[in-house]
């Protein structure tokens, strides 16, 4: 390596930025955690993220962020980022949403094409990360090559699981702390009771009416090296199982694509008369559903307090936060 190309590198690391994609919507909540500079669907660290970030997708050293209209514009566009810092075997990965006269195999192949070191697509030492959506690009290397939001302990998920970085999210948004105590009656593999429990939450309950679904959340729960308190309950019994009250009800609960809507509308009844029996006067009653209006609509007892929506590959999740 000559004497320029060194100082260069030198340099290059010195001011060195990090990059944290997460969900749309979720900037503010993930800008508190890490202390970026928010863009729509990522944020630009001045420090070294955390693998251990529990509301982030990916993360990795930060080259460019662009407006790109066509593949031509795109290999304009990377011309004048310096790649002579990739040394090792490296791979390109691209994730692409939106409509595109392009491949995201086209766009891999552009940007390997501007890198001097050897391709290995099996197990690159080094990752190059691009992200497009729509006419939005960013690019950088993937510190940990691989979504930080699937996370080890879902080794028994359930058909319909929901991703773990929007439980945790959803946890955040309802302002759960781990002294706080915590139901989910519609707990599938365990998903938002083992986020919380990881959190430090030591009253951690979680219940469903399918067997499949307790073997699960016990399952997943071990492998997570966290202790819940797990029961097979019908909703309709939910009241004669737990004899205390909670500090918070965060659940996902079936949806009407799975049920009749006359089943549907029914459940929810039960389920917002339930959940405003077993809330403390205080306690607040969290949703998470891609499908909010038949919940908003007929809420109960319920008032809605405030709402976040999330948007995963063009899929909206709504985190509903209801009080008494």
């Amino acid at each position: 390596m000559g004497i320029g190309t060194l100082l260069n590198t030198i340099n290059y690391f010195i001011f060195m930025e990090y990059f944290v994609t997460t969900f749309e919507g979720a900037e503010n909540i993930v800008k508190k955690e890490t202390k970026g500079i928010k863009h729509k669907g990522f944020l630009i660290l001045p420090k070294k993220p955390s693998e251990d970030l529990k509301s982030i997708i990916r993360a990795g050293i930060y080259l460019k962020h662009f407006k790109v209209k066509d593949l031509k514009d795109y290999k304009k566009q990377i011309k004048d980022i310096d790649f002579s810092f990739i040394k090792e075997e490296f791979a390109v990965f691209c994730e692409r949403l939106g409509g595109h006269k392009f491949s995201s195999k086209e766009i891999e192949i552009a940007t390997a094409e501007k890198i001097k070191a050897k391709v290995n697509l099996t197990s690159p030492k080094t990752l190059v990360y691009v992200k497009i959506k729509n006419d939005e690009c960013l690019i950088g290397i993937d510190l940990y090559k691989k979504r930080l939001d699937k996370r080890n302990y879902r080794v028994k998920p359930h058909p319909n699981s929901l991703n773990s970085a929007i439980a945790y999210l959803g946890l955040i948004f309802s302002d759960y702390k781990p002294k706080n105590s915590l139901l989910d009656f519609f707990c599938g593999s365990g998903t938002i009771p083992i986020e919380a429990a990881l959190m430090k939450g030591k009253e951690i309950y979680a219940s469903d009416n399918q067997y499949y679904c307790i073997e699960a959340t016990n399952i997943n729960s071990k492998i997570a090296g966290v202790k819940l308190n797990i029961s097979k309950t019908k909703l309709e019994d939910i009241n004669k199982k737990f004899k205390k009250k909670f500090d918070f009800i965060v659940t996902d609960p079936p949806i009407a694509t799975f049920r009749g809507l006359n089943d549907i509308y029914h459940l929810y009844d039960i389920m917002f008369e339930k959940a405003f029996n077993l809330l403390k006067p205080k306690g607040t009653f969290t949703l998470i559903t891609t499908r909010p209006n038949p919940l908003i609509e007929e809420p109960g007892k319920f008032k809605l307090k405030k709402q976040l929506i999330l948007d995963k590959d063009n899929l909206k999740y709504y985190i509903l936060v209801f009080k008494k």
